[in-house]
């Protein structure tokens, strides 16, 4: 400002002017002395947001919200930094990805601008270089943005690199940049915002924990606050058909930025017919030039093989319209074949590129493309040292890939996650495979119990004295009981599983209600029990007493089985003490409550289905536990109960805390940490049980007890157990996987066949998985050598 003097400025008058960027819900001052007049242009009221408004926080407060979005963007920026490195974007550098404006694909420039009616409008400048392309995404007012480009020409790598570039100057309060492949997601099934949850919570254990009491989880809570930016990668790879009604979905919600890249014709097809995307600006990825390739290719090889692209480039150069430096050029104009050429020919010194212009081997373009692709797996398995073959040889390695691809394919979706190989399975045989483990165990246990005891439970008897003598000959007969009640409650588990399966289908019940046709089931199993019992063991009475016991597990175990048709989810939590004492102490009073019950139901039990007396004496006989001091025994039993299950309840369930915002599993990691919490929540529940089994009888029936107790608390609920029984057990047993799968994925991602994003691995490119499918499928290996073998 300048000094005023009889009305007369000394110093020229200063020159103001201010700018705010996006949205401004409160008040803007400008604070001094103001000449002039003062012209003010608002932009339109914000309309309503489908997802709620930024910086919402209905149910968490916006601390918690801060905490949970920096956390996110903390995982994101370690996840694509891992991920950058380990896709070699920037050895020795990142290919000159370019791109231009399609306009005609966009919306008209004032809607991306968010200009008011009749306000001047101009297309944006959109186009760059990978290096430019966050600060191009920022200059986009509505945040919305597609990216079009042909298989293999690295949208996946410069929506990562977009992620990398927000968060570089991201501040608290902004949207956390979030990649995820839309191409699972289902439009007429689920909403985005409901699939996103889904997405976040499966990447971002920590997010998956409850906002608030009886709240959404963390992950909803942040989408809905409008704290995340979806990255929405693969329009084009959801499924055909579904491309139309997506389209429609994201036009619901028209002031939600988002990224999308898709390849051009699936997406201008939904285009034409459905409409443009509300307000986004639409760019296409520009094919690789000689001088591109020029500046990349000699630099991916040194030392000795220095100049060995030189002559194929010179070649491509010089003779441009020759059929073979023709066709190569055309096939390098894409930066995924640039990389196979990369890896087959910079990467190998026993190969050489310049056999890449050899116009017999390769007339077309296509049989150019398809050696690179055929070419890839050998290259990245063979070995450098003569005496260090690999792990796994080049032929194995492409018939486990295969079937990977198939299972994929069948599926739908482009996630390999670990949880889902048991899908591979058809879900009959996969229900018979547990439940002859099931089996087996209570083979085990009561075979174990019997020959270490002489005493069976009384529905095994098979009308035996108690007090058998134990010697080989009566060992053998105790196996073979054992056998047959393993074979009983096999049996009636599995029916029970079946009946409520199939009943929901027929019968279309939700999940709330199935385990009341579960239950139904179980007392239908319960009858067919006692029959069988009544048959093997020749006495009704035990018929009828066993019958009901292998009734009610037979339906506790459909209703688990049922309630979750699509197998158990990894575990989203941790193992914390600190800080959990009153948790800790609240699970344990829990447990100490339901034991105190559950020994008393046990003592109604126990009186009304002994035989002799009438019902009431049978009653007191069972609050007693066969003492004579009723209220004594009572309350010591009942104590002895109480106190095991709280602790537990305690040790169990009580350690577990939701995970930190900021921790993103990988595959591997995901495994491993559902491993611990199925081990830990077993030794903790059969430890506790078989101590109280062993202190009420003797060690024998501890140990059987301990057994089916530490299996069956974490058999419906752990997807390692299913991943251990199917995927670690029967798929390599079958040929079908190697022994080691988790090692043998881990191989693969590291070799760069797969690729990770997040907790799920993916195929590098859709390309190669494709190539898999039509062009290796071979003879499945032999179980026991891994080597061919006829089908």
């Amino acid at each position: 400002m300048g000094d005023h003097n009889d009305g007369e400025s000394k110093q020229p008058p200063a020159a103001t002017h201010n700018e705010v960027s996006g949205r401004v819900y409160g008040s803007v001052v400008q604070a001094g002395s103001i000449t002039g007049g003062v012209n003010i242009t608002a932009g339109p009221a914000p309309r309503q947001r489908r997802w709620g408004t930024r910086g919402s926080s209905p149910r968490g407060g916006p601390s918690d919200l801060d905490e949970w979005a920096e956390g996110l963007a903390e995982g994101v920026r370690t996840l694509w930094e891992r991920e950058e490195e380990q896709r070699r974007v920037h050895d020795p550098v990142a290919l000159p990805v370019r791109w231009h404006p399609a306009a005609e694909l966009a919306d008209h420039p004032a809607n991306i601008r968010r200009l008011q009616a009749g306000d001047a409008s101009e297309p944006l400048a959109l186009a760059g270089r990978i290096e430019q392309l966050s600060e191009i995404y920022r200059s986009v007012p509505s945040g919305r943005l597609v990216i079009l480009g042909p298989a293999g020409a690295g949208k996946t790598v410069l929506v990562g690199r977009l992620a990398l570039g927000l968060l570089e100057k991201h501040r608290p309060g902004r949207r956390v940049p979030v990649v995820v492949n839309i191409g699972a997601w289902d439009p007429t099934a689920r909403s985005l915002q409901v699939w996103l949850v889904e997405q976040l919570t499966r990447d971002h254990p920590g997010l998956a924990a409850p906002a608030g009491r009886g709240g959404p989880s963390r992950a909803r809570a942040l989408i809905e606050a409008g704290r995340v930016l979806p990255i929405l990668d693969g329009f084009d790879e959801i499924h055909t058909g579904l491309h139309k009604d997506a389209l429609r979905e994201l036009n619901a919600a028209p002031d939600t930025p988002m990224v999308i890249t898709s390849r051009a014709p699936e997406f201008t097809a939904a285009v034409h017919d459905v409409d443009v995307l509300t307000a986004a600006a639409v760019v296409e990825i520009d094919d690789l030039t000689v001088e591109d390739l020029a500046g990349y290719l000699p630099r991916t090889v040194a030392g000795r093989r220095t100049g060995v692209w030189d002559p194929v480039l010179e070649k491509m150069n010089t003779a441009p319209v020759e059929p073979g430096p023709a066709a190569l050029r055309r096939v390098l104009t894409n930066p995924l074949m640039v990389f196979l050429a990369r890896t087959i020919y910079s990467d190998n010194p026993r190969q050489e590129p310049t056999e890449l212009l050899d116009t017999n081997r390769f007339p077309t373009r296509t049989a150019l493309q398809d050696h690179l692709l055929k070419e890839f797996l050998p290259a990245v398995y063979r070995s450098g040292r003569p005496d260090r073959p690999p792990r796994w040889p080049e032929d194995r390695a492409r018939r486990y890939l295969t079937h990977l691809a198939g299972h994929l394919r069948q599926a739908g979706t482009v996630d390999l996650a670990w949880w889902q190989l048991r899908d591979t399975i058809p879900r009959w045989k996969r229900t018979l495979i547990l439940a002859m483990v099931d089996g087996l165990l209570v083979t085990v246990a009561l075979g174990f119990m019997d020959t270490s005891t002489g005493l069976v439970p009384a529905f095994t008897r098979w009308g035996s004295a108690p007090d058998w003598p134990v010697d080989a000959q009566e060992r053998v007969l105790a196996l073979v009981r054992g056998a047959m009640d393993g074979l009983l409650v096999m049996l009636s588990s599995g029916v029970a599983v079946a009946l409520t399966a199939g009943l929901g289908r027929w019968l279309h019940i939700k999940r709330l209600r199935r385990f009341t046709v579960a239950l139904g089931a179980g007392l239908g199993t319960a009858v067919a029990s006692g029959l069988a019992f009544t048959l093997v063991t020749g006495d009704a009475g035990e018929g009828l007493s066993a019958g009901p016991i292998l009734g009610l597990i037979a339906g506790l175990a459909a209703g688990l089985v049922g309630l979750r048709g699509a197998g158990p989810q990894p575990t989203g939590t941790r193992l914390q003490i600190r800080g959990r004492v009153r948790f800790i102490s609240g699970r344990f009073v829990a447990g100490m409550l339901v034991g105190l019950l559950l020994g008393l139901v046990n003592g109604f039990a126990n009186g009304i289905f002994s035989f002799g007396s009438g019902a009431a004496a049978r009653v007191a006989e069972g609050l007693s536990f066969g003492g004579t001091d009723v209220l004594g025994d009572a309350f010591v039993i009942l104590s002895v109960v109480g106190l095991v299950l709280a602790l537990v309840a305690a040790l169990a369930f009580g350690l577990e805390a939701p995970a930190h915002p900021a921790d993103v599993v990988g595959a591997a990691e995901s495994l491993a940490r559902d491993r611990r919490n199925a081990i830990r929540k077993g030794l903790v529940v059969g430890l506790a049980v078989g101590l109280m089994v062993s202190a009420m009888y003797s060690l024998p029936f501890g140990v059987a007890a301990a057994v089916l107790a530490g299996f069956v608390s974490v058999r419906a609920t752990s997807a390692w157990v299913h991943w251990l029984v199917l995927v670690r057990g029967w798929l390599p047993v079958t040929g079908h996987l190697p022994w080691r799968v988790q090692a043998f994925l881990t191989d693969a991602y590291r070799r760069g066949v797969l690729r990770q994003t997040g907790a799920v691995y993916q195929f590098r490119h859709a390309r190669l998985q494709q190539h898999l499918l039509t062009t290796c499928r071979g003879p499945e290996p032999d179980a026991a050598t891994e080597q061919p073998r006829p089908r």
